[in-house]
């Protein structure tokens, strides 16, 4: 079994762990082709029922990376200062995100591992009273998070106790089950308003920099109140201007906005955007409902393997699994709809 195979493994690291766990899943789709060869079809759809519960685990332990690492990062981002550790988990959680964008899952764990643990006695303390305080402020708690309270408090206590590995365990596991902990309450102008939202990119012929194009159409009666949009730019590029005001919207009305988008640090300018790959992502409101469809195009003279697609969600939304495009032909175009929780919903926060 893999769940079998991944527990073994846990000793030696996400990566390996992960790589087994793929290993099995490809051991197993090379049987089932055996069966249907030798013309053994009911035998090939119960090797297939079986694998198909080993690939939803596997998607589950992706899905939980994406969740835990996404928690971290929104955990740093309301830190008005950042001590070194603080700054070197912050990149490590940058980075495994990216690893996480590129099917990369193994690297992915691993550097969540090494985020988790470059936060020091002094961050995972403070982690852990954050998360600790905002489980406490929900109320009344879904298994799931009452699973993560009693993981937070192993982890206060393993961390009085000096024992940081223990702590630092505990908190990954917490976060890894319950991600990001919605509390703000402010009304939010997804959840008051019907409107078309997009999201694209692209990369103008000597232009030197890439163009992000937010459009916003307001389907709704009312005015779509004055906002700030922070632009949804990748791991390793930066936007310009840092914030993008959105302007009050009345009923019909349409904006389009172009926001300058560049790499940073080493990146090459076209090794993300624009000429290899074209993402551009609707999102459908409906007064707290919203719909998510992403358009990918490929642009290169190759077909493309692997994708996995990981949408901008606005807050209190979260996407419930993140979906892969196995194969992009030359030119081809594929529209994927992603599944959407709303956390408010599912925790019982209103707006």
């Amino acid at each position: 079994m893999a769940k079998d195979a991944a527990s073994r493994a846990s000793g030696v690291g996400g990566a390996e762990a992960t790589l087994k766990v793929l290993d099995y899943i490809e051991d197993e789709a090379l049987v089932i082709q055996n069966s249907i060869w030798r013309n053994r079809p009911m035998r090939a759809v119960r090797q297939l029922k079986k694998l198909s519960k080993e690939t939803d685990f596997l998607e589950e332990q992706v899905l939980g990376l994406y969740r835990a690492l996404s928690s971290l990062e929104r955990s740093l981002e309301e830190l008005e200062e950042m001590s070194e550790g603080d700054q070197t988990s912050w990149d490590l959680t940058n980075l495994g995100l990216q690893f996480l964008r590129e099917g990369n899952w193994g690297a992915a764990s691993d550097t969540l591992e090494g985020a988790v643990a470059a936060l020091g006695p002094e961050g995972l303390g403070r982690s852990l009273a954050t998360l600790n305080r905002h489980l406490n402020e929900l109320g009344d708690l879904s298994d799931t998070e009452d699973i993560a309270l009693t993981l937070v408090r192993q982890g206060r206590k393993s961390l009085q106790g000096d024992d940081l590995q223990s702590a630092a365990e505990s908190f990954e596991k917490a976060i890894t089950a319950l991600g990001p902990v919605a509390v703000k309450e402010a009304a939010s102008p997804f959840l008051v308003n019907r409107f078309f939202l997009s999201i694209g990119t692209k990369w103008p012929e000597g232009l030197g920099h890439g163009l992000m194009v937010v459009t916003l159409e307001n389907l709704g009666d009312n005015n779509i109140a004055a906002m700030r949009l922070d632009p949804p730019v990748p791991f390793g590029w930066s936007a310009s201007p840092r914030m993008t005001e959105i302007p009050e919207i009345p009923p019909e009305g349409f904006i389009e906005i172009g926001i300058e988008i560049r790499p940073s640090g080493a990146f090459p300018q076209t090794s993300l955007l624009g000429t290899s790959v074209s993402v551009t992502t609707g999102y459908m409101v409906t007064y707290g409902d919203v719909e998510v469809q992403v358009r990918v195009e490929n642009r290169t003279p190759k077909s493309m393997e692997g994708l996995l697609l990981d949408p901008w969600m606005p807050e209190g939304y979260e996407t419930m699994r993140l979906p892969l495009v196995e194969n992009l032909g030359l030119g081809q175009v594929v529209h994927v709809p992603i599944e959407v929780l709303n956390i408010r919903q599912s925790t019982g926060i209103t707006g």
